[in-house]
């Protein structure tokens, strides 16, 4: 069996039973490897080689792709090469294909398209087939966003397959690129209408359902620009809508200048999520803490679903979990780790947070929030060796949460 990590092999399945298929460049955008920004810029010519702006270690990255690609191999895909054409560009070499390394190997492997045997067609027979000619150009039609060619080759596809079972879905996403052309009149309905159309769009585009969604999540996004958040309707805000987009950077813009943004649990993840994919740790911390002490229940679900973002955080919450039975004494009657003390537990866990977190992220008087002062002060004085103030803060600690305090005592003794 092929080693992969379990994360990671559950985003290559579950984007094979999504789309029908895996590309590596699909994996990089959903992991936050490589951000839609980026990959727009590199389709409009303006970044050469794409490997150049992905996020994180280069090695570690390279194993991930590798990981990635022999798993697909061991359970019978089948690789197909892709090649991407410029967006709109004018420059004389527009017509080439883009590179997306240097390197020609790690250029195939991000380039290909991984599909089951079964689909994979003998190469003769697909060139002379009409109808997979004209639905991959269909789709390609539609992920450049040209209405023309794309309404011209579906009319023709319904002339040669009027049986055809995808003839709907390809009449829906004509009618979904045609909307760009019209300003939204109805958030609510454009909204659900996406919603809808996205599964259609995933199965029959794959990985270029990104262009033709994105400008028109984009375009929702500009609509819900005024639009207050309401916790009745947590998607008919822009930032649920620049999160469709991918545009993490906007979405925490987008959070942050909502008054009390912390008080709305959806708000909460949405910053902890666009902090993850921006690789902007503290941020992301900023949202799960403000989540756990005013969200706690939903904190702790989030928190326990196997793909995040960040390995990192999923990591650390698995080990405070761990941690109350490993400090629980059975003769008491000692409170136990509620989701609302993971910051505080987070703290003592990886004391440096404490020089980069400030105490002022705890706002309100919870029980949560009292305890994560508590240990901020504690490492602030231990830090400065305020001894006084240091035993004021363990005794005040070993009052209001003793497994806290025997966390302490085991990690710093």
């Amino acid at each position: 069996m092929i080693k992969i990590d379990s994360t990671l092999q559950k985003q290559v399945d579950d984007q094979l039973l999504e789309q029908g298929a895996f590309t590596v460049l699909e994996l990089l955008l959903a992991t936050g490897r490589l951000a839609y920004s980026d990959y727009e810029s590199w389709r409009r010519q303006e970044i050469e080689f794409l490997d150049g702006v992905l996020m994180g270690s280069p090695e570690k990255i390279r194993a991930q792709i590798e990981q990635s690609v022999n798993y697909a191999r061991s359970i019978g895909l089948v690789e197909q090469p892709q090649e991407f054409t410029p967006w709109h560009s004018d420059a004389p070499a527009s017509n080439k294909p883009l590179r997306i390394s240097a390197q020609g190997e790690l250029h195939r492997l991000i380039a290909g398209r991984f599909i089951p045997a079964q689909q994979a067609p003998q190469m003769d027979l697909f060139f002379d087939n009409p109808v997979a000619a004209l639905t991959n150009g269909i789709a390609r039609a539609l992920a450049a966003a040209n209405v023309a060619d794309a309404q011209r080759q579906l009319d023709r596809l319904y002339e040669i397959a009027p049986t055809h079972s995808d003839l709907a879905g390809y009449d829906r996403l004509v009618a979904t690129l045609s909307r760009l052309d019209h300003p939204i009149e109805d958030a609510r309905q454009h909204l659900e209408f996406l919603l809808d159309t996205a599964p259609t769009a995933k199965r029959l585009l794959g990985s270029q359902y990104r262009e033709l969604l994105t400008p028109l999540w984009r375009q929702l996004a500009d609509a819900l620009a005024d639009q207050p958040f309401s916790p009745d309707e947590p998607q008919l805000h822009s930032s649920f809508a620049l999160s469709q987009a991918q545009d993490w950077a906007g979405v925490s813009a987008c959070v942050l200048k909502e008054q009390e943004w912390w008080r709305q649990p959806a708000l909460c993840l949405q910053l902890a999520q666009s902090g993850a994919f921006q690789h902007r740790r503290i941020e992301s911390l900023t949202g799960w803490f403000a989540l756990c002490w005013h969200a706690p229940s939903a904190a702790a679900e989030a928190l326990s679903k196997p793909q995040q973002p960040d390995a990192g955080i999923g990591k650390a919450w698995q080990e405070f979990l761990a941690s109350e039975d490993e400090l629980a004494d059975a003769d008491s009657d000692d409170a136990a780790l509620l989701p609302e003390d993971f910051p505080a537990w987070m703290l003592l866990h990886e004391p440096g947070l404490a020089r980069q977190m400030s105490m002022d992220l705890a706002r309100e008087q919870t029980s949560g929030e009292e305890h994560y002062r508590c240990v901020h002060r504690w490492l602030e004085a231990r830090r400065a060796q305020k001894k006084d103030d240091e035993l004021a803060q363990r005794k005040a600690l070993q009052s209001g949460h003793p497994l806290l305090f025997r966390y302490l005592k085991s990690v710093v003794g």
